[in-house]
């Protein structure tokens, strides 16, 4: 994470879903899989919340913020030495304790990992809700047609 003078914000870098992986034991990424939707979907709620949280106690008109040290950032994403440790129950703790040990400048990024590895792992659940109800939704309009077509109209 950085920060950007002249209003210009803050910034992280985004990982794709192996590097995401890279990031996590294959444990905790087998336990996450377990999870039921619910389960799942709720977690990302509550990571999203933990991200605006980090967000929020980040101070980014802090007048102590060197321009040269933020240089040294830029474009540089959560270093492996910030990986989360093998967790497989009660994930919203794990990961809100893991994020508060890092040291500032990586919180941000660490909350974000964590909020995209259960978005990734919802990500094919999410797509076969949305068809199971694409599905059902062209079913029932079909059904209405041929019950509509086939009553005779009343004049």
């Amino acid at each position: 994470m950085w920060i950007e003078g002249d209003d210009q914000g803050v910034h992280s870098v985004g990982l794709n879903a192996r590097q995401l992986a890279e990031r996590f034991t294959p444990e905790t990424i087998e336990a996450l899989e377990a999870l039921d939707y619910a389960a799942l979907d709720a977690l990302h709620d509550d990571l999203a919340e933990l991200l605006a949280d980090v967000l929020l106690d980040l101070d980014q008109e802090d007048e102590s913020v060197d321009p040269a040290e933020e240089a040294r950032y830029v474009g540089r994403p959560l270093p492996f030495d910030a990986a989360f440790p093998s967790t497989t129950t009660d994930f919203r703790s794990a990961f809100a304790e893991h994020v508060a040990s890092l040291p500032a400048r990586w919180r941000i990024d660490a909350a974000a990992v964590a909020f995209e590895m259960v978005g990734t792992v919802l990500r094919p659940r999410w797509e076969a809700a949305r068809a199971r109800r694409s599905a059902t939704w062209r079913l029932s309009a079909r059904r209405r047609r041929r019950s509509t077509s086939r009553s005779p109209r009343r004049r």
